[in-house]
């Protein structure tokens, strides 16, 4: 979900586009033989997207409804901060083979792009108001259908509305929309950019320690 990270790396007067290229050449210059510099920079990045994702989760973690924002979100299921965590992933046995992933469920990818929602089947896609959702904002059902005493009208605002009838109350329960539009709110992308210089600096400190230390 998150790729082509570069920012300008300077090395021995030569400036690099990305990190990448960077540090290979500081591994080659370094010692082209020693392999425990994978180890070192395998043990790095697993810490960097780490807190990355740690970031996320802390900053999506607020109480539904008023943790979501313009830029955050509120914590509900938890299921999508636990799939970026449980995402993480570093790869590759050699520093030239490395390579860390973070990524997430299919709600995460939504929520870091932005989307346009459109039913696949049905005319209409069932938008939950707060009387159809428990306190921490998820569904108390799976579908609309489920609700009994259900009856579609049109509010004074124009829009679809599905109520139910409780005795003598009317409880709207959701709104009928034809798309619903998800503005980019999860930020992985800004927070790795964020990051990576640091990363970096911290990633050829470490091995240069672990060079002297092995000598």
């Amino acid at each position: 979900m998150a790729n082509d990270l570069t920012l300008e790396f300077q090395f021995r007067n030569r400036r690099f586009k990305d990190a990448e290229k960077g540090l290979r050449t500081f591994h080659r210059v370094l010692k082209k033989d020693w392999d425990g510099s994978a180890k070192v920079l395998s043990a790095e990045l697993r810490g960097f997207l780490d807190a990355v994702a740690q970031a996320l989760v802390e900053r999506h973690s607020g109480a539904w409804p008023g943790g979501t924002t313009t830029n955050t979100l509120s914590r509900r299921s938890g299921g999508m901060l636990e799939s970026i965590v449980n995402s993480v992933d570093v790869r590759g046995q050699t520093f030239t083979t490395i390579e860390g992933v973070i990524g997430g469920s299919f709600i995460a990818g939504v929520q870091e792009f932005g989307a346009t929602i459109k039913p696949k089947s049905a005319k209409y896609l069932t938008v939950p108001l707060p009387a159809a959702l428990n306190s921490d904002g998820t569904p108390i059902k799976k579908s609309a259908r489920e609700w009994p005493n259900t009856f579609v009208a049109r509010s004074k605002a124009g829009n679809l509305i599905i109520f139910q009838r409780r005795g003598a109350q009317i409880i709207p329960l959701y709104v009928l929309k034809t798309s619903v539009t998800i503005p980019p709110r999860l930020g992985m992308q800004a927070t790795l950019s964020a990051g990576l210089p640091y990363f970096v600096d911290r990633a050829m400190d470490e091995i240069v320690r672990a060079v002297v230390a092995a000598k």
